[in-house]
């Protein structure tokens, strides 16, 4: 990714609703310190992220965490398919929650079968929810070069994951020392959708993140990944 270019004009901060521009098959993650024993990411087409993680109980009962990895409930789900190989049983534990855009639910574990099963509305509003808490993204401003950065799926970030960078990450002065500035930098992950031997996987690609803010008015100047 491209690094730091520095930015010497003020340039107002905007509030903008910018929804994922990733591919298909490509979300962020960045991992909670105490990620659950045998968890599998909850992913969001929406924002482009990991939302929560599942760790499966029995075929069709699955435990949610939030992405800080703190329990939330326990959720029927049942499985779904007209038939089912008992191939894919076995992977049914490594199967992946993917929430469309229209809000519904597609688990992901084999490509032989089209395995579907539905997470409530309850516990999508949840895992959605424990996002917005303390420095919520809704507050963040960007400039309209960061915007146009975000539009573009080679370079798009979730905002998300830029508040909690923000939130729990490093902070140091601007690398170019321009007063009021900041930049925040943790570890996140991209995670590609890979499917081997007929199992759905999602590959995990290790990145650092570097957030330049301006804190009067918590504005991102500039972000990049390398």
């Amino acid at each position: 990714m491209t690094g730091y270019v520095p930015t010497m004009q003020e340039g107002p901060g905007y509030f903008l609703t910018i929804h994922s521009s990733l591919p298909d098959g490509v979300f962020f993650e960045l991992p909670p310190r105490n990620r659950p024993h045998n968890s599998q990411p909850i992913l969001d087409e929406e924002t482009g992220m990991c939302i929560g993680y599942s760790v499966l109980q029995a075929p069709g009962l699955w435990q949610i965490y939030d992405t800080d990895g703190i329990f939330l409930r326990m959720e029927e789900a049942p499985l779904e398919s007209p038939l089912i190989d008992p191939i894919d049983i076995a992977l049914i534990a490594f199967g992946v929650f993917r929430i469309l855009r229209t809000g519904r639910a597609f688990f992901e574990a084999s490509s032989r079968a089209a395995l579907s099963a539905k997470l409530s509305h309850t516990t999508i509003s949840f895992l959605r929810g424990r996002l917005k808490a303390g420095l919520s993204a809704r507050n963040l401003k960007v400039t309209k070069t960061v915007a146009m950065r975000m539009s573009d799926p080679g370079r798009y970030v979730p905002l998300q994951i830029m508040e909690k960078t923000i939130r729990y990450g490093s902070r140091n002065p601007d690398p170019q020392k321009i007063a009021g500035q900041f930049v925040y930098r943790t570890e996140m992950y991209r995670l590609v959708k890979r499917t081997v031997g007929g199992q759905v996987k999602y590959a995990h690609q290790r990145y650092r993140l570097h957030v330049l803010v301006r804190e009067k008015d918590w504005t991102i100047m500039h972000f990049h990944y390398d």
